[in-house]
């Protein structure tokens, strides 16, 4: 009887072209699989410190100058410009522009996709589209050299997760992802005190409440805001 059932269940989601990949098979019942969640990114968010050790601890491999330049540039991206990672992979020297105020990056609504040239590349949201701006000239100067000489970053994005974990490993950050350091730029942005339209731009989000899962409490941040606002 089960096997009968699950015959008309498969069949079912092939006429509606249900993605078998996004389901399991859970106590003889087929039931979907539970999305990504970013909980836990604002947990692994680096502190300044950290993040200047994360730099730091990519000159330490023992790799080509090459590809220890193409990590630093990955780590960047997410870090110090708040790009996904599906967004990192995907920049070109043509998204960068040079303004009075300092290097940007202009995530545009499609590009083809530099993974399938045969396909084009959307960003996440529609909010995804936007400018993301180097507050530190020097990094925005350094990512945009890369891309003179190349292409792109050239790696699939499960390279990327591997990248990202090792470098962790090596600032005791072992479960540090691309999410964690996503999250460390929005972070850094909360303490410097932008606003939330602000935020929410720079991030790609069309909801604040996605801040809720990127966005974490530091003490010395906090110390620091109240003697701004009740010190002045």
């Amino acid at each position: 009887m089960f096997i009968k059932e699950l015959k008309h269940t498969i069949l079912s989601m092939m006429e509606n072209k249900i993605d078998f990949n996004k389901l399991k098979l859970e106590n003889n019942e087929i039931v979907k699989k539970k999305k990504h969640s970013v909980k836990h990114s604002k947990d692994n968010a680096l502190e300044q410190e950290e993040q200047l050790e994360l730099i730091k601890s990519i000159q330490t491999l023992d790799f080509t100058p090459e590809l220890k330049y193409k990590y630093e540039v990955l780590v960047h991206l997410m870090m110090n410009a708040g790009l996904r990672i599906s967004e990192a992979l995907q920049v070109r020297y043509e998204w960068f522009n040079e303004t009075n105020n300092g290097i940007i990056i202009k995530v545009p609504a499609k590009a083809r996709d530099l993974g399938n040239l045969k396909r084009d590349w959307k960003p996440k949201t529609l909010a995804g589209k936007r400018e993301v701006f180097f507050i530190d000239n020097g990094v925005g100067e350094k990512v945009r050299s890369y891309f003179i000489q190349n292409k792109g970053l050239g790696m699939l994005r499960q390279r990327a997760y591997q990248i990202i974990r090792m470098l962790g490993s090596r600032i005791n950050k072992p479960n540090l992802h691309p999410h964690a350091l996503r999250s460390t730029y929005a972070n850094n942005l909360v303490y410097s005190g932008v606003n939330a339209t602000t935020l929410m731009y720079y991030m790609g989000w069309s909801d604040l409440n996605v801040a809720l899962n990127y966005v974490k409490t530091s003490n010395i941040a906090a110390r620091k805001d109240l003697i701004s606002k009740m010190r002045p």
